[in-house]
């Protein structure tokens, strides 16, 4: 078996350090969906010493990575938003909860941004993330329709930038605590191979729920799995091509895996 990685990065304005499970007993909860809402991280990091506990502060960056010897990578990009410090037995836990992304939901426009007939949609989502004060890092939609009779913004931000882009067929997420806006249907430079012998554990369960059908399936962390990216099962149960939708990275200190839902 290969040797687990996991590598927690931080910086503040005048401070930045890593905590290493080679030195540092480390645990973390994951998870990512497909939509606008930030997801909450939790990572516990055992007996650190009292000069870092006092150097952490809510607001500081953090980059929790994962998975094994030569093959690990970023889980999430996000800030501190609490800092709790506990005593379990013998142990001193700091457990850090992070905002993966930013929570905008509640965002307004200073002022109405008024777009001449047939602008293109995606010079309206750019302008919108602009007033935003965001920086997307991916745009790509099966249609990029003109809007002939313009198109106005007030108001709720994000109300009209998942508008403008469902009008297009993509869906607007948070990707390892970057904006995306894609359709999750359409196809992803990675693609992950699921089976037995490449960490598959147990066989994906079939569910038809809420409107949707898929799989929900559990393998050995697998840090390039996140919303949109496609997935090829080989087991008993299912041996086809999936989309992620959603899931979450975990390790407990003796679970190292990563849950998923494909569609």
């Amino acid at each position: 078996m290969f040797r687990r990685v996991t590598i927690i990065d931080i910086a503040g304005d005048n401070w930045e350090t890593s905590f290493n499970a080679k030195d540092y007993h480390i645990t973390f909860d994951v998870p990512f969906d497909s939509d606008m809402t930030p997801n909450e991280i939790t990572v516990n990091i055992f007996n650190l010493s009292k000069l870092s506990l006092g150097r952490l502060g809510k607001g500081m960056s953090v980059t929790v990575q994962a998975g094994y010897e030569g093959n690990y990578g970023v889980l999430s990009r996000g800030k501190i938003t609490s800092i709790y410090t506990f005593r379990e037995g013998l142990d001193r836990i700091t457990e850090l909860k992070i905002t993966d992304g930013q929570d905008v939901t509640a965002k307004k426009a200073k002022k109405s941004e008024t777009f001449k007939p047939w602008t293109r949609s995606d010079i309206i989502i750019r302008k919108i993330v602009e007033m935003m004060g965001l920086r997307l890092a991916e745009l790509k939609m099966p249609e990029n329709k003109q809007y002939k009779k313009g198109y106005v913004v007030s108001g709720n931000l994000i109300s009209h930038l998942s508008a403008v882009a469902k009008d297009n067929g993509a869906s607007v997420f948070w990707k390892r605590g970057s904006l995306v806006i894609r359709s999750l249907k359409e196809p992803t430079s990675e693609i992950c191979f699921l089976s037995e012998e490449t960490g598959l554990i147990g066989s994906p369960e079939y569910f038809d729920e809420e409107g949707a059908k898929g799989y929900r399936a559990k393998s050995l962390l697998q840090h390039k799995i996140c919303p949109g990216i496609l997935v090829k099962f080989e087991s008993r149960t299912s041996n086809g091509e999936y989309r992620v939708r959603k899931g979450r990275h975990i390790n407990n200190g003796s679970e190292f895996v990563t849950e998923l839902e494909v569609v």
